[in-house]
């Protein structure tokens, strides 16, 4: 087997992404949500239980819902697709 010396990827809200190390669900939220590239405006930071991850998102990998319980445990794999949302109030 042949290396093609392609870098693998991870699609992210669409766009793909060079993924060079394993990387979780909340490295990958934290990151989307600091670069300021989420879709809607940003969310709270912390609920105020001890659960740092940010409110009002929700992260699908591979079109499964990942609660955010398990953000921290679950390594998003060269090749997933991966869709964060965040809520917005109003109408």
């Amino acid at each position: 087997m042949t290396s093609t010396g392609t870098a693998p990827t991870v699609t992210l809200n669409g766009v793909e992404h060079p993924l060079t190390d394993p990387t979780s669900v909340a490295a990958l939220v934290t990151g989307l949500l600091a670069d300021g590239s989420a879709d809607a405006a940003s969310p709270a930071t912390a609920r105020g239980d001890g659960d740092t991850a940010p409110t009002g998102v929700a992260v699908a990998v591979d079109d499964v819902i990942v609660p955010r319980g398990l953000w921290s445990s679950t390594l998003v794999r060269p090749g997933a697709r991966v869709e964060v949302v965040t809520a917005v109030q109003g109408g």
